[in-house]
């Protein structure tokens, strides 16, 4: 089988976990024995395998400049003014004869079984992309990572509505969708975005195996509480802060980029460190006592917490979007968002843990999260695959 697909970035260039979720199925299909292509932007135009997944980056002036301003191993300034971004927003959601006939010869001429496209597609005529598959007769599937489709994220949400009605007509197009979450999954259905044969959830999962867990790694573990991710209010910053400060002897990481990178020289307790490399990160995972994911806004998924238990370490998170699907709803590890209190009492109780209580229960933990595993996440996502060209 034959997959095509379209993305704004492909790895290393790297937004966020979508990226890296894109890249493990794509790796994993390609290690199955099916022919993965990937169209994306880029820094110029290339062809290369990365592990046995064809990458096809097209380079486009000004576009490509503003994606790659969002990765995290690029220090590009977005060329694109908030006016630019309202007028080529257009483009994701009406027709345009010239993008739409860019996007059909592009598809005669990889002649796939399957077109799939992820990420919001944004600024890149989503659109005409879906019209031309339809047109070729050739399933075309979207995975929701995000809420993209649903909110703008610009003029304070005035366009949402008419937004969520264009990408509703355009999901006629659409044989499948997919979403990480089952509320992702939900939203989108509920607002009208469907696929009209298969709808799936295919929970995202990571790629390598729970660390062996023993009691003297955990005596080892040090009172840090981790946060890793974009740096920024609706990501629950101020309610983490609020729920560590005053905590004797509990020392307060956060590791990213963002608006509120300045907290350190704040005298607020908290230290900033840079995005890194993936091993890196989860070196500073296995060393804390729990890594935190407090947002506040309709978090897709929260991967980072599966990674963080796989790591050996206690997850929590808050009660927004798919993240209590992540934790099984267990209140140990769930909070309701923007209440630091709430936040606060599930941090005392895992630092005032024994290393034997906290060993039980990160092992249940990792119990709990392992069909999160790599296997099954590529089984599914070929299964899903192969429902399509059967259609």
């Amino acid at each position: 089988m034959k997959i095509l697909i379209f993305a704004e970035v492909y790895y290393p260039d790297v937004m966020g976990g979508g990226e890296f979720s894109t890249k493990q199925m794509a790796e994993g299909l390609a290690e199955k024995g099916h022919e993965v292509v990937v169209r994306c932007l880029g820094k110029n135009r290339r062809r290369e395998i990365i592990n046995g997944v064809c990458v096809k980056r097209m380079y486009i002036k000004g576009l490509s400049e503003h994606f790659l301003s969002n990765t995290k191993n690029e220090r590009i300034t977005d060329p694109f003014t908030q006016f630019d971004k309202i007028i080529r927003k257009w483009g994701d959601i009406y027709p345009s004869r010239k993008i739409y006939e860019i996007y059909r010869s592009v598809i005669i001429k990889e002649a796939p079984d399957i077109v799939h496209t992820v990420s919001p597609m944004s600024y890149l005529g989503r659109f005409n992309l879906w019209k031309a598959a339809y047109d070729l007769k050739i399933p075309v599937s979207h995975v929701c990572r995000g809420p993209n489709l649903l909110e703008l994220k610009f003029m304070d949400g005035r366009l949402d509505s008419y937004n969520k009605y264009r990408n509703a007509k355009a999901s006629m197009y659409l044989s499948a969708l997919v979403a990480p979450s089952r509320y992702m999954l939900m939203r989108h259905n509920a607002a009208g975005i469907i696929g009209h044969d298969i709808n799936e959830v295919i929970y995202n999962a990571v790629d390598f195996e729970a660390e062996p867990l023993y009691i003297d790694r955990i005596e080892q573990k040090e009172n840090l509480i981790l946060y890793a991710g974009e740096i920024k209010k609706e990501k629950g910053i101020g309610t983490l802060l609020r729920a560590t400060e005053g905590l004797i002897g509990v020392k307060l990481l956060l590791i990213g980029r963002g608006n509120m990178t300045g907290l350190s020289d704040n005298g607020i307790g908290a230290e900033v460190i840079d995005w890194m490399e993936r091993d890196e990160l989860f070196e500073y995972m296995k060393r804390a006592k729990a890594v935190i994911l407090p947002s506040e806004w309709e978090e897709p998924f929260g991967r980072i917490l599966i990674e963080a238990v796989f790591n050996g370490t206690i997850a929590i998170g808050s009660d927004k979007g798919g993240i209590p699907e992540v934790l099984d709803h267990n209140d140990k590890y769930i909070f309701k968002s923007g209440s630091a209190a709430a936040l606060r009492r599930r941090i005392e109780r895992v630092i005032k843990m024994s290393p034997a209580e906290y060993l039980e229960e990160i092992k249940s933990l990792q119990t709990a999260l392992s069909g999160f595993s790599n296997d099954k996440y590529i089984d599914k996502w070929e299964s899903f695959f192969l429902k399509q060209r059967e259609l």
